[in-house]
């Protein structure tokens, strides 16, 4: 009771936020134009912190929602992933996926020391283009404790790209890939960063050109990717120590993902539960579960977007430069490209 009437303005606000981003966010579809609610929780986020001098009330809120309600959210995507769902359309998502993240990884380290981009934002914008855009950004700023404003620079770099790959890619998959429809969703799945732009770009798919098995390889090939999060994020935690000359070994406990594990647990628990209630009569009980436990990851990941909006300086964000959008920019045309090719060849 005592933590909710110290926040209860933050609270309130960060929710109103949500609400209004969700909201927006669907009577926009309704008229056809997606834009993803992560993407305006940051962007009303940003409005309301920087015109309004409200932040030290709801600094406690903002700083829980960052570090607790986050954290929480992302393991709970464990439910959301299947070891059966990973692997019904083969080796062809699985090695794409590795391919991309392993050359995204190398040319964006690449640019990042040609340039001298600093090396937490180089880690932040790696992650969101290999990964799963915004979700792994902030994901990796609470293991690499990067700058509030690296943070929203790479979230801004991953969603303007993103946002933009919404409304052509569907196209682009179409005109490569019209005679199947599992590799214009895989393309889909790879080429995009963040979840709700690969939701977005996959029912574009699907209305436009009348195919439901297109947004359902999409979907399960962008949830392989958000898996990798188990491997990539104890990477990045590893590299980074090893850059600041710390001793990896002795502070595991200090920097080790403990929500990525959470994260790994609740996947097998999903595998389990398919496999136990796929013949029994509460299987309805099981998915209305797993569809509210992936609503409540999706509010949490929201609460965090609107915390990270709140608490972000503009001028100081602007004062980056330009080359880390370039490197943004040359991350997903990369990645789309690869995608394109190694498609091609399977037509």
């Amino acid at each position: 009771m005592y933590f909710l009437r110290k926040n209860i303005f933050g609270i309130f606000i960060v929710s109103l936020v949500v609400f209004m981003s969700t909201y927006i966010s669907k009577a926009l579809s309704a008229n056809n134009l997606l834009i993803s609610s992560a993407f305006l929780c940051v962007f009303i986020g940003l409005l309301l912190g920087n015109i309004f001098s409200f932040q030290e009330k709801i600094a406690p809120f903002i700083d829980f929602s960052l570090k607790k309600l986050l954290r929480v959210g992302i393991a709970f995507l464990g439910l959301s992933l299947s070891l059966s769902e990973l692997l019904s359309y083969g080796s062809t998502a699985i090695l794409l996926v590795i391919i991309n993240i392993v050359i995204a990884f190398l040319i964006i380290t690449f640019l990042c020391k040609l340039f001298k981009i600093p090396s937490k934002l180089g880690y932040l914008i790696t992650m969101g283009t290999c990964i799963c855009g915004v979700t792994a950004v902030i994901a990796t700023s609470s293991i690499i404790k990067s700058d509030k404003n690296e943070t929203s620079y790479a979230v801004g770099v991953v969603t303007l790209f993103g946002i933009i790959a919404v409304f052509a890619y569907p196209y682009l998959a179409n005109h490569f890939f019209h005679a199947s429809s599992d590799l214009a969703g895989i393309f889909l799945g790879t080429a995009i960063h963040d979840t709700a732009q690969v939701s977005a770009a996959g029912v574009i798919y699907s209305e436009l050109f009348n195919s439901e098995e297109a947004l359902n390889s999409a979907m399960t090939t962008k949830l392989l990717r958000n898996s990798f999060l188990i491997v990539l994020i104890p990477l990045i935690a590893f590299l980074y120590n090893k850059d600041e000359n710390i001793n990896v070994k002795k502070s595991v406990k200090d920097f080790f993902p403990f929500f990525v594990l959470a994260f790994i647990i609740l996947a097998l628990f999903r595998t389990i539960g398919d496999y136990i209630f796929i013949d029994n009569n509460i299987v309805i009980y099981w998915k209305e579960f797993l569809a509210l436990s992936k609503q409540l990851s999706v509010y949490l990941i929201l609460f965090a977007m609107v915390a990270l909006g709140l608490q972000t300086n503009i001028k100081s964000m602007f004062s980056l430069g330009t080359k880390p959008l370039l490197i943004g920019f040359t991350a997903s045309a990369i990645v789309g490209f690869i995608s394109v090719i190694y498609l091609l060849k399977l037509v």
